[in-house]
């Protein structure tokens, strides 16, 4: 956004709202990609996703959260992989280790990541992350394991294309990862 820092806003706002009307819009001229709420272990949504109220219902149903309330605005050249890639990283960093679910759920879910947005990986990757975030969020015994999958889970939910593209075409679409070439001409 443009305009970036604290703000305080009555519950039912849009994410519209506090991005264009408060925050200022995009800078650059970008367009808005994606908006991730609740921190690093809160779901991305998509910008077409902008116009819904900010309460807790209402970003729950669409796979998010508000946690915090902290917000971070995704534009149009940053990579979707590696947004949750870069969440899951820190969620996994974060785990106290106590439970087994969050402490090795989080870390092959990490590895499956980077081995995507490297170019190692394979199509049955994306139905793996699936099955071990509903299971690391499902069995984890604190909030942190239960909510550090929504990255991931929603980015598939709603960029399933850029997961595609990094697997099958060896190409990130945002042109943020660094993958081998493919040698296809």
């Amino acid at each position: 956004m443009a305009n970036n820092g604290l703000i305080e806003v009555p519950m039912g706002i849009t994410l519209r709202e506090i991005i264009y009307d408060i925050g200022g819009g995009m800078p650059g001229g970008k367009a808005c990609k994606a908006v991730q709420t609740g921190g690093p272990s809160g779901g991305c949504l998509l910008a077409s996703l902008l116009d819904i109220p900010v309460d807790f219902d209402s970003l729950t149903a669409a796979g998010s959260m508000m946690c915090s309330g902290g917000m971070v605005v995704i534009d149009e050249d940053t990579c979707m992989v590696d947004v949750a890639r870069y969440s899951l990283g820190f969620t996994q960093r974060e785990s106290c280790g106590q439970c087994l679910p969050c402490r090795l759920g989080t870390k092959q879910m990490f590895d499956i990541l980077d081995d995507i947005t490297k170019g190692r990986s394979r199509p049955e990757d994306i139905d793996l992350l699936l099955e071990l975030g509903e299971a690391v969020g499902r069995t984890s015994l604190c909030g942190l394991g239960q909510s550090a999958p929504n990255p991931v889970l929603t980015t598939i939910r709603y960029f399933r294309d850029e997961y595609e593209a990094h697997i099958q075409e060896k190409q990130c679409p945002a042109d943020v990862c660094k993958m081998p070439s493919s040698g296809v001409s």
